[in-house]
């Protein structure tokens, strides 16, 4: 399953931009189920965190809205 920007709730976009720069240790366990589920995010001994497909987005994302 491919997901995109546009399919993501606003906090799922927050919770993204926040994993990207680091832990995030305000993610709710039902917000970090549904991002694990999405395939954009990973279980690691340490929490939650963001997997190559999520940082990839949020990167893809982020560029995007920069060169319009």
């Amino acid at each position: 399953m491919t997901v995109i920007w546009d399919d993501l709730t606003e906090e799922e976009r927050t919770a993204l931009k926040r994993m990207n720069r680091g832990p995030y240790p305000f993610l709710s366990k039902a917000l970090a189920e549904r991002l694990v589920f999405l395939g954009l995010a990973q279980e690691r001994p340490s929490g939650t965190g963001i997997n190559r497909t999520g940082r990839e987005l949020v990167i893809r994302t982020l560029l995007s809205a920069r060169s319009n």
